[in-house]
């Protein structure tokens, strides 16, 4: 009687991962959108010394910087990066 009701909590766990629906890709424009909506401002070299005044046009990035964007911070940080478009 065990050994049945394994089965059938097998077989409906095999049923629940084969019926599960795939999420749509995003777009690469959606991508961008979230992309520079995520993570904290931060002031890249080109925004000047001052960090009161600065634009603030870096976004860290936790690791490195996806593809597409660059490192705009001079000093080396293994942790985040301060990167822009």
């Amino acid at each position: 009687m065990a050994s049945f009701k394994i089965v059938i909590v097998c077989l409906a766990l095999l049923v629940a991962v084969a019926s599960a629906r795939r999420r749509d890709m995003m777009s690469d424009d959606e991508l961008d959108y979230h992309y520079s909506k995520r993570g904290i401002p931060c002031a890249c070299d080109s925004d000047g010394p001052d960090i009161r005044s600065a634009s603030l046009s870096g976004i860290v990035w936790m690791g490195s910087c996806p593809s597409g964007w660059k490192k705009c911070k001079s000093y080396y940080s293994i942790v985040a990066d301060c990167c822009n478009q």
